[in-house]
Protein backbone atom coordinates (compact mmCIF):
# COMPACT_ATOMS: atom_id res chain seq x y z
CA UNK A 1 0.00 0.00 0.00
CA UNK A 2 2.71 2.35 1.06
CA UNK A 3 4.23 2.01 -2.59
CA UNK A 4 1.05 2.78 -4.30
CA UNK A 5 0.64 6.04 -2.42
CA UNK A 6 4.27 7.20 -3.02
CA UNK A 7 3.11 6.72 -6.80
CA UNK A 8 0.10 8.43 -6.77
CA UNK A 9 1.37 11.21 -5.39
CA UNK A 10 4.58 11.33 -7.61
CA UNK A 11 6.95 10.56 -4.97
CA UNK A 12 10.66 10.52 -5.70
CA UNK A 13 12.25 8.65 -2.20
CA UNK A 14 11.36 5.63 -0.62
CA UNK A 15 9.06 5.83 2.60
CA UNK A 16 10.09 6.70 5.44
CA UNK A 17 7.45 5.19 7.52
CA UNK A 18 8.48 3.25 10.33
CA UNK A 19 4.82 1.37 10.59
CA UNK A 20 1.42 0.70 8.53
CA UNK A 21 -0.29 3.98 8.84
CA UNK A 22 -3.65 3.50 11.33
CA UNK A 23 -7.35 2.43 9.54
CA UNK A 24 -8.81 5.70 9.70
CA UNK A 25 -5.70 7.16 8.14
CA UNK A 26 -4.73 4.34 5.26
CA UNK A 27 -8.66 5.03 4.33
CA UNK A 28 -8.31 9.03 4.14
CA UNK A 29 -4.76 8.77 2.49
CA UNK A 30 -6.46 6.45 -0.54
CA UNK A 31 -9.51 8.88 -0.69
CA UNK A 32 -7.07 11.51 -1.20
CA UNK A 33 -4.81 9.73 -4.10
CA UNK A 34 -8.05 8.90 -5.83
CA UNK A 35 -9.34 12.42 -5.92
CA UNK A 36 -5.75 13.49 -6.83
CA UNK A 37 -6.02 11.35 -9.97
CA UNK A 38 -8.79 12.88 -11.04
CA UNK A 39 -7.36 16.33 -10.53
CA UNK A 40 -9.84 17.00 -7.94
CA UNK A 41 -8.03 18.96 -5.89
CA UNK A 42 -11.52 20.64 -3.64
CA UNK A 43 -11.97 16.76 -2.45
CA UNK A 44 -7.83 16.31 -2.21
CA UNK A 45 -8.23 19.46 -0.07
CA UNK A 46 -11.23 18.40 2.48
CA UNK A 47 -9.07 15.20 2.62
CA UNK A 48 -6.07 17.04 3.64
CA UNK A 49 -7.85 18.94 6.21
CA UNK A 50 -9.18 15.44 8.23
CA UNK A 51 -5.91 13.59 7.86
CA UNK A 52 -4.12 16.81 9.89
CA UNK A 53 -6.56 16.30 12.54
CA UNK A 54 -5.33 12.66 13.28
CA UNK A 55 -3.03 11.23 15.32
CA UNK A 56 -1.16 9.90 12.55
CA UNK A 57 -0.35 13.37 11.13
CA UNK A 58 1.78 14.11 14.00
CA UNK A 59 3.07 10.48 14.78
CA UNK A 60 3.97 9.04 11.38
CA UNK A 61 6.31 10.78 9.10
CA UNK A 62 5.03 9.35 6.19
CA UNK A 63 1.59 10.34 6.96
CA UNK A 64 2.76 13.81 7.24
CA UNK A 65 4.78 13.97 4.56
CA UNK A 66 1.99 12.54 1.97
CA UNK A 67 -0.25 14.94 3.84
CA UNK A 68 1.63 17.71 3.02
CA UNK A 69 2.59 17.12 -0.21
CA UNK A 70 -0.98 16.57 -1.50
CA UNK A 71 -1.73 20.14 0.77
CA UNK A 72 1.30 22.07 -1.38
CA UNK A 73 0.20 20.99 -5.05
CA UNK A 74 -3.80 21.12 -4.50
CA UNK A 75 -3.23 24.25 -2.86
CA UNK A 76 -0.60 25.90 -5.69
CA UNK A 77 -3.15 24.96 -8.13
CA UNK A 78 -5.96 26.47 -5.85
CA UNK A 79 -3.41 29.89 -6.44
CA UNK A 80 -3.30 29.83 -2.30
CA UNK A 81 0.65 30.13 -3.10
CA UNK A 82 1.57 31.35 0.22
CA UNK A 83 -0.34 28.76 2.65
CA UNK A 84 1.54 26.33 -0.55
CA UNK A 85 4.83 27.14 -0.14
CA UNK A 86 4.73 27.04 3.70
CA UNK A 87 3.59 23.27 3.34
CA UNK A 88 5.82 22.15 0.59
CA UNK A 89 8.61 23.83 3.22
CA UNK A 90 8.03 21.44 5.51
CA UNK A 91 7.57 18.73 3.07
CA UNK A 92 10.69 19.41 1.50
CA UNK A 93 12.44 19.14 5.28
CA UNK A 94 11.36 15.10 5.38
CA UNK A 95 13.42 12.50 3.27
CA UNK A 96 11.61 11.08 0.41
CA UNK A 97 9.57 14.39 -0.98
CA UNK A 98 8.90 14.01 -4.68
CA UNK A 99 9.82 17.12 -7.59
CA UNK A 100 6.62 18.28 -7.68
CA UNK A 101 6.82 19.60 -3.78
CA UNK A 102 10.16 21.19 -4.40
CA UNK A 103 8.97 22.54 -7.79
CA UNK A 104 6.26 24.48 -5.09
CA UNK A 105 9.18 25.55 -2.70
CA UNK A 106 11.68 26.78 -5.43
CA UNK A 107 8.12 28.72 -6.84
CA UNK A 108 7.35 30.20 -3.70
CA UNK A 109 10.63 31.87 -2.79
CA UNK A 110 11.16 33.04 -6.56
CA UNK A 111 7.68 34.93 -6.06
CA UNK A 112 8.86 36.21 -2.84
CA UNK A 113 12.98 37.34 -4.16
CA UNK A 114 13.91 35.33 -1.51
CA UNK A 115 16.98 35.17 -3.26
CA UNK A 116 19.66 33.29 0.04
CA UNK A 117 16.79 30.68 0.57
CA UNK A 118 16.23 29.97 -3.38
CA UNK A 119 19.86 29.52 -4.10
CA UNK A 120 20.46 27.15 -0.93
CA UNK A 121 17.14 25.39 -2.05
CA UNK A 122 18.72 24.81 -6.11
CA UNK A 123 21.87 23.39 -4.25
CA UNK A 124 19.87 20.84 -2.43
CA UNK A 125 18.09 20.17 -5.73
CA UNK A 126 21.42 19.62 -7.33
CA UNK A 127 22.83 17.28 -4.67
CA UNK A 128 19.72 15.47 -3.96
CA UNK A 129 17.78 14.97 -7.14
CA UNK A 130 20.11 16.25 -10.18
CA UNK A 131 17.85 14.74 -12.69
CA UNK A 132 15.20 17.23 -11.50
CA UNK A 133 17.51 20.33 -11.87
CA UNK A 134 17.75 18.95 -15.60
CA UNK A 135 14.23 19.27 -16.62
CA UNK A 136 13.73 22.93 -14.95
CA UNK A 137 13.14 24.80 -18.00
CA UNK A 138 16.13 26.88 -19.00
CA UNK A 139 13.72 30.12 -19.45
CA UNK A 140 12.95 30.45 -15.64
CA UNK A 141 16.81 29.27 -14.66
CA UNK A 142 18.21 32.31 -16.80
CA UNK A 143 15.14 34.60 -15.03
CA UNK A 144 16.62 33.85 -11.92
CA UNK A 145 20.34 34.63 -12.84
CA UNK A 146 18.88 37.89 -14.29
CA UNK A 147 17.28 38.46 -11.05
CA UNK A 148 20.30 37.79 -9.08
CA UNK A 149 22.50 40.03 -11.13
CA UNK A 150 19.64 42.88 -10.98
CA UNK A 151 19.99 42.83 -7.11
CA UNK A 152 23.22 42.77 -7.06
CA UNK A 153 23.88 39.28 -5.13
CA UNK A 154 26.98 38.19 -6.97
CA UNK A 155 27.84 36.37 -4.20
CA UNK A 156 24.47 34.60 -4.56
CA UNK A 157 24.83 34.42 -7.74
CA UNK A 158 28.14 32.90 -7.88
CA UNK A 159 26.81 29.98 -5.96
CA UNK A 160 24.07 29.61 -8.06
CA UNK A 161 25.90 29.59 -11.29
CA UNK A 162 28.75 27.50 -9.72
CA UNK A 163 25.63 24.33 -9.77
CA UNK A 164 24.53 25.38 -13.56
CA UNK A 165 27.96 25.65 -15.30
CA UNK A 166 29.08 21.72 -13.00
CA UNK A 167 29.55 19.29 -15.76
CA UNK A 168 26.32 17.09 -13.74
CA UNK A 169 24.35 19.59 -14.67
CA UNK A 170 22.72 19.63 -18.51
CA UNK A 171 19.42 20.34 -19.71
CA UNK A 172 16.71 17.92 -20.82
CA UNK A 173 14.91 20.65 -23.34
CA UNK A 174 15.66 20.80 -27.16
CA UNK A 175 18.78 22.71 -27.97
CA UNK A 176 19.47 23.28 -24.18
CA UNK A 177 22.99 24.31 -23.01
CA UNK A 178 25.13 25.25 -20.33
CA UNK A 179 27.38 27.20 -22.11
CA UNK A 180 25.33 30.20 -21.39
CA UNK A 181 25.71 30.14 -17.77
CA UNK A 182 29.53 28.75 -18.36
CA UNK A 183 30.29 32.23 -19.47
CA UNK A 184 28.69 34.08 -16.83
CA UNK A 185 30.20 31.49 -14.25
CA UNK A 186 33.58 32.44 -15.81
CA UNK A 187 33.47 35.99 -16.32
CA UNK A 188 32.28 36.18 -12.17
CA UNK A 189 35.41 34.25 -11.43
CA UNK A 190 37.48 36.32 -13.29
CA UNK A 191 36.18 39.48 -11.65
CA UNK A 192 36.98 37.90 -7.82
CA UNK A 193 40.21 37.46 -9.62
CA UNK A 194 40.16 33.71 -10.04
CA UNK A 195 41.48 33.91 -13.24
CA UNK A 196 43.14 30.10 -13.29
CA UNK A 197 39.39 28.64 -12.27
CA UNK A 198 37.97 31.58 -15.40
CA UNK A 199 39.91 30.21 -17.56
CA UNK A 200 39.50 26.34 -16.86
CA UNK A 201 35.98 27.21 -17.86
CA UNK A 202 36.17 29.20 -21.27
CA UNK A 203 38.24 26.39 -22.59
CA UNK A 204 35.30 24.07 -22.24
CA UNK A 205 32.60 26.62 -24.52
CA UNK A 206 32.18 26.11 -28.10
CA UNK A 207 29.04 28.05 -28.64
CA UNK A 208 30.60 30.39 -31.34
CA UNK A 209 28.63 33.41 -30.11
CA UNK A 210 29.48 33.33 -26.90
CA UNK A 211 33.34 32.65 -27.84
CA UNK A 212 33.11 35.56 -29.72
CA UNK A 213 32.16 37.96 -26.86
CA UNK A 214 34.66 36.16 -24.55
CA UNK A 215 37.44 35.99 -26.56
CA UNK A 216 37.43 40.46 -26.64
CA UNK A 217 37.50 40.04 -23.14
CA UNK A 218 41.37 40.99 -22.72
CA UNK A 219 41.51 39.20 -19.43
CA UNK A 220 40.71 36.06 -21.30
CA UNK A 221 42.75 37.04 -24.45
CA UNK A 222 45.45 34.51 -23.45
CA UNK A 223 43.46 31.52 -23.31
CA UNK A 224 42.64 31.92 -26.62
CA UNK A 225 45.27 33.25 -28.18
CA UNK A 226 45.75 35.75 -30.70
CA UNK A 227 44.65 33.51 -33.66
CA UNK A 228 41.58 31.84 -32.23
CA UNK A 229 40.06 29.16 -34.72
CA UNK A 230 36.71 30.09 -34.65
CA UNK A 231 35.58 28.17 -37.55
CA UNK A 232 37.05 25.03 -36.20
CA UNK A 233 35.51 25.29 -33.17
CA UNK A 234 32.07 26.25 -35.07
CA UNK A 235 32.26 22.67 -36.66
CA UNK A 236 32.92 21.08 -33.49
CA UNK A 237 29.55 23.22 -32.22
CA UNK A 238 27.76 21.50 -35.37
CA UNK A 239 28.64 18.26 -35.02
CA UNK A 240 26.86 18.75 -31.03
CA UNK A 241 23.93 20.76 -32.64
CA UNK A 242 23.26 17.43 -35.20
CA UNK A 243 23.17 15.37 -32.29
CA UNK A 244 20.37 17.31 -30.64
CA UNK A 245 18.29 16.37 -33.95
CA UNK A 246 18.66 12.70 -33.15
CA UNK A 247 17.83 13.27 -29.58
CA UNK A 248 14.76 15.82 -29.89
CA UNK A 249 13.13 14.47 -33.70
CA UNK A 250 9.98 16.04 -32.64
CA UNK A 251 11.63 19.80 -32.27
CA UNK A 252 12.79 22.98 -34.08
CA UNK A 253 15.23 24.62 -31.92
CA UNK A 254 18.30 22.05 -32.42
CA UNK A 255 17.56 22.33 -36.72
CA UNK A 256 17.44 26.15 -36.23
CA UNK A 257 20.82 25.77 -34.42
CA UNK A 258 22.56 23.47 -37.02
CA UNK A 259 21.08 25.78 -39.67
CA UNK A 260 22.73 29.03 -37.58
CA UNK A 261 25.97 27.02 -37.48
CA UNK A 262 26.14 26.29 -41.39
CA UNK A 263 25.33 29.88 -42.13
CA UNK A 264 28.18 30.79 -39.66
CA UNK A 265 30.23 28.76 -41.51
CA UNK A 266 29.06 30.26 -44.85
CA UNK A 267 26.91 27.39 -46.11
CA UNK A 268 23.60 28.31 -46.64
CA UNK A 269 22.22 26.38 -49.12
CA UNK A 270 22.76 23.29 -46.29
CA UNK A 271 21.08 25.31 -43.33
CA UNK A 272 18.13 26.22 -46.36
CA UNK A 273 18.34 22.64 -46.73
CA UNK A 274 18.51 21.35 -43.09
CA UNK A 275 15.59 23.99 -42.14
CA UNK A 276 13.10 22.65 -44.99
CA UNK A 277 13.32 19.03 -43.68
CA UNK A 278 10.74 20.07 -41.17
CA UNK A 279 9.35 22.32 -43.58
CA UNK A 280 6.31 20.14 -43.76
CA UNK A 281 5.42 19.68 -40.05
CA UNK A 282 6.01 23.36 -39.44
CA UNK A 283 3.23 23.78 -42.12
CA UNK A 284 0.76 21.32 -41.12
CA UNK A 285 -0.42 20.40 -37.17
CA UNK A 286 2.66 18.31 -36.69
CA UNK A 287 3.07 18.19 -32.91
CA UNK A 288 6.24 19.67 -32.25
CA UNK A 289 7.34 20.36 -28.97
CA UNK A 290 8.77 23.65 -29.24
CA UNK A 291 6.20 25.03 -31.62
CA UNK A 292 4.99 27.52 -29.89
CA UNK A 293 8.36 28.94 -28.66
CA UNK A 294 10.47 28.44 -31.62
CA UNK A 295 8.44 28.36 -34.99
CA UNK A 296 8.74 31.96 -35.29
CA UNK A 297 12.85 31.55 -34.75
CA UNK A 298 12.69 28.58 -37.68
CA UNK A 299 11.26 31.69 -40.02
CA UNK A 300 13.51 33.72 -38.69
CA UNK A 301 16.43 31.55 -39.93
CA UNK A 302 15.15 30.65 -42.81
CA UNK A 303 15.20 34.31 -43.78
CA UNK A 304 18.49 34.78 -42.83
CA UNK A 305 19.76 31.70 -44.55
CA UNK A 306 17.98 33.12 -48.05
CA UNK A 307 20.00 36.49 -47.54
CA UNK A 308 23.38 34.77 -47.01
CA UNK A 309 22.34 32.70 -50.10
CA UNK A 310 22.31 35.87 -51.75
CA UNK A 311 18.12 35.94 -51.97
CA UNK A 312 16.93 38.91 -51.02
CA UNK A 313 12.96 38.43 -52.20
CA UNK A 314 13.08 35.38 -50.31
CA UNK A 315 14.68 36.68 -47.16
CA UNK A 316 11.63 39.25 -47.06
CA UNK A 317 8.59 37.27 -47.40
CA UNK A 318 9.91 34.68 -44.86
CA UNK A 319 9.99 37.79 -42.67
CA UNK A 320 6.38 38.99 -43.22
CA UNK A 321 5.34 35.58 -42.26
CA UNK A 322 7.30 35.41 -39.07
CA UNK A 323 5.92 39.46 -38.58
CA UNK A 324 2.61 37.80 -38.84
CA UNK A 325 3.01 35.61 -36.36
CA UNK A 326 1.31 37.26 -32.55
CA UNK A 327 3.44 36.78 -29.61
CA UNK A 328 1.40 36.14 -26.47
CA UNK A 329 -1.50 37.24 -28.64
CA UNK A 330 0.49 40.77 -28.63
CA UNK A 331 2.76 42.08 -32.09
CA UNK A 332 5.51 40.43 -33.35
CA UNK A 333 8.18 43.31 -32.09
CA UNK A 334 11.52 41.43 -32.94
CA UNK A 335 10.32 39.70 -36.14
CA UNK A 336 8.69 43.30 -37.01
CA UNK A 337 11.91 45.14 -36.52
CA UNK A 338 13.67 42.61 -37.91
CA UNK A 339 11.92 42.84 -41.71
CA UNK A 340 11.98 46.96 -41.22
CA UNK A 341 15.71 46.68 -40.85
CA UNK A 342 15.99 44.02 -44.14
CA UNK A 343 14.18 46.60 -45.70
CA UNK A 344 16.16 49.39 -45.15
CA UNK A 345 20.01 47.72 -45.63
CA UNK A 346 18.12 46.10 -48.84
CA UNK A 347 17.45 49.92 -50.13
CA UNK A 348 13.68 50.14 -49.49
CA UNK A 349 13.84 52.85 -46.61
CA UNK A 350 10.26 53.61 -47.10
CA UNK A 351 9.11 50.08 -46.72
CA UNK A 352 10.97 50.12 -43.58
CA UNK A 353 9.13 53.28 -42.23
CA UNK A 354 5.60 51.75 -43.49
CA UNK A 355 6.75 48.33 -41.63
CA UNK A 356 7.51 49.94 -38.84
CA UNK A 357 4.04 51.63 -38.47
CA UNK A 358 2.52 48.50 -37.38
CA UNK A 359 4.25 48.92 -34.11
CA UNK A 360 3.69 50.88 -31.37
CA UNK A 361 6.31 51.55 -29.05
CA UNK A 362 3.59 53.35 -26.25
CA UNK A 363 2.37 50.26 -25.27
CA UNK A 364 4.42 48.32 -23.66
CA UNK A 365 4.91 45.36 -26.09
CA UNK A 366 8.18 46.69 -26.72
CA UNK A 367 11.45 46.47 -24.81
CA UNK A 368 14.11 49.60 -23.96
CA UNK A 369 16.14 47.64 -26.22
CA UNK A 370 13.39 46.80 -28.97
CA UNK A 371 12.42 50.80 -29.29
CA UNK A 372 15.82 51.67 -29.80
CA UNK A 373 16.28 49.01 -32.44
CA UNK A 374 12.96 51.11 -33.77
CA UNK A 375 14.36 54.22 -33.56
CA UNK A 376 17.66 53.23 -35.38
CA UNK A 377 15.93 51.89 -38.19
CA UNK A 378 13.36 54.37 -38.59
CA UNK A 379 15.76 57.10 -37.52
CA UNK A 380 18.66 56.16 -40.77
CA UNK A 381 15.28 55.75 -43.08
CA UNK A 382 13.78 59.00 -42.82
CA UNK A 383 17.03 60.43 -43.07
CA UNK A 384 17.71 58.34 -46.68
CA UNK A 385 14.26 60.03 -47.27
CA UNK A 386 14.76 63.47 -46.31
CA UNK A 387 12.79 63.61 -43.58
CA UNK A 388 14.75 65.39 -41.92
CA UNK A 389 12.93 66.46 -38.65
CA UNK A 390 11.69 63.03 -38.05
CA UNK A 391 15.12 61.72 -38.29
CA UNK A 392 16.14 64.30 -35.97
CA UNK A 393 14.29 63.67 -33.29
CA UNK A 394 14.89 59.80 -33.02
CA UNK A 395 18.74 60.89 -32.98
CA UNK A 396 18.08 62.79 -29.65
CA UNK A 397 15.93 59.75 -28.12
CA UNK A 398 18.89 57.36 -29.30
CA UNK A 399 21.49 60.34 -27.54
CA UNK A 400 19.43 60.11 -24.31
CA UNK A 401 18.84 56.04 -24.10
CA UNK A 402 22.45 54.68 -24.67
CA UNK A 403 22.18 52.72 -21.77
CA UNK A 404 19.14 50.95 -23.62
CA UNK A 405 21.47 49.90 -26.79
CA UNK A 406 24.73 51.34 -27.20
CA UNK A 407 25.35 50.89 -30.82
CA UNK A 408 22.24 52.81 -32.11
CA UNK A 409 23.45 55.96 -31.93
CA UNK A 410 26.95 54.80 -33.48
CA UNK A 411 25.03 53.60 -36.12
CA UNK A 412 22.27 56.33 -36.80
CA UNK A 413 25.39 58.71 -37.02
CA UNK A 414 27.21 56.37 -39.69
CA UNK A 415 24.08 56.64 -41.77
CA UNK A 416 23.89 60.80 -41.55
CA UNK A 417 27.60 60.42 -42.91
CA UNK A 418 28.84 61.93 -39.60
CA UNK A 419 32.11 59.98 -39.14
CA UNK A 420 33.52 62.54 -36.63
CA UNK A 421 30.73 62.12 -33.95
CA UNK A 422 30.60 58.59 -34.64
CA UNK A 423 33.95 58.36 -33.80
CA UNK A 424 33.83 59.86 -30.98
CA UNK A 425 30.82 57.94 -29.76
CA UNK A 426 32.57 54.86 -30.87
CA UNK A 427 35.93 56.03 -28.47
CA UNK A 428 33.55 56.87 -25.40
CA UNK A 429 32.18 53.23 -25.93
CA UNK A 430 35.39 51.60 -25.55
CA UNK A 431 36.57 53.69 -22.46
CA UNK A 432 33.12 52.80 -20.86
CA UNK A 433 33.37 49.28 -19.36
CA UNK A 434 29.77 48.52 -19.77
CA UNK A 435 30.63 48.84 -23.09
CA UNK A 436 32.82 48.23 -24.77
CA UNK A 437 32.61 44.35 -25.38
CA UNK A 438 30.06 45.50 -27.88
CA UNK A 439 32.36 48.16 -29.70
CA UNK A 440 35.24 45.79 -29.83
CA UNK A 441 32.81 43.21 -31.61
CA UNK A 442 31.41 46.05 -33.82
CA UNK A 443 35.02 46.84 -35.11
CA UNK A 444 36.12 43.37 -35.55
CA UNK A 445 36.08 41.67 -38.63
CA UNK A 446 34.74 38.38 -40.16
CA UNK A 447 34.59 36.78 -43.19
CA UNK A 448 33.61 38.11 -46.73
CA UNK A 449 29.96 36.98 -47.12
CA UNK A 450 29.25 34.21 -49.95
CA UNK A 451 26.73 36.48 -51.94
CA UNK A 452 27.51 38.98 -54.26
CA UNK A 453 24.69 41.27 -52.81
CA UNK A 454 25.47 45.48 -52.95
CA UNK A 455 26.21 46.02 -48.56
CA UNK A 456 24.45 48.94 -46.94
CA UNK A 457 25.99 51.84 -46.66
CA UNK A 458 26.19 51.78 -43.28
CA UNK A 459 28.47 48.99 -43.22
CA UNK A 460 30.95 50.80 -45.70
CA UNK A 461 30.74 53.58 -43.16
CA UNK A 462 31.94 50.80 -40.30
CA UNK A 463 34.86 50.13 -42.60
CA UNK A 464 35.89 53.77 -42.99
CA UNK A 465 35.69 53.97 -38.67
CA UNK A 466 37.86 51.22 -38.40
CA UNK A 467 40.48 52.81 -40.61
CA UNK A 468 40.60 56.11 -37.94
CA UNK A 469 43.59 56.13 -36.10
CA UNK A 470 42.01 57.44 -32.84
CA UNK A 471 39.65 54.62 -33.05
CA UNK A 472 42.17 51.90 -33.49
CA UNK A 473 44.42 53.71 -30.33
CA UNK A 474 41.33 53.63 -28.63
CA UNK A 475 40.27 49.68 -29.35
CA UNK A 476 43.93 48.59 -28.55
CA UNK A 477 43.81 50.53 -25.44
CA UNK A 478 40.32 48.54 -24.46
CA UNK A 479 41.78 45.23 -25.25
CA UNK A 480 42.10 44.76 -29.01
CA UNK A 481 39.62 43.80 -32.12
CA UNK A 482 39.94 40.18 -33.88
CA UNK A 483 39.57 39.22 -37.30
CA UNK A 484 37.41 35.93 -37.19
CA UNK A 485 36.97 33.33 -39.48
CA UNK A 486 33.39 32.82 -39.91
CA UNK A 487 30.63 35.18 -41.28
CA UNK A 488 28.67 37.40 -39.18
CA UNK A 489 25.42 36.15 -37.59
CA UNK A 490 23.05 38.98 -38.82
CA UNK A 491 21.99 40.18 -42.29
Amino acid sequence: MLKMLTAAVLLAGASSAAAEPSSAASAELQKATAAYDKQDCPTVLASVTRLKKMPDYQQDDFVRRVTLEFSALCLAEAGDKDAAYADALRATEMAGTGNGVWGVRLDGESRAKNWPALVTSFEAVARERPLMLNQISLGWLNYVDLELRRANETALRRRYLALLADGSYWPEEPGGSTEGFRMRYALLLADAGEQDKADAIARLLTNPSLLISLSLDPRFRPVFGETLDLRATTERHLAQARTQIGRFPNAIRPVIDVAQDLRLLGRPKEALAALHAIEPAIKSDAPLSDREDNVIWWWDQISRAHYTNGDVPAALAALRTASAIKEDDAPNVSQTINLANLQLTTGDSAGAIQTLASLDTSDGAASPYGIMQVVGVRGCANHRLGNQPAADEDLAYARAHTKDSSSTLTSLLLCRGDLEGAAADMIARLENADQRHGALEELSTFEAPPNALPRDPVVAAYGKLRARSDVQAAARKAGGTRHFNIQESGF
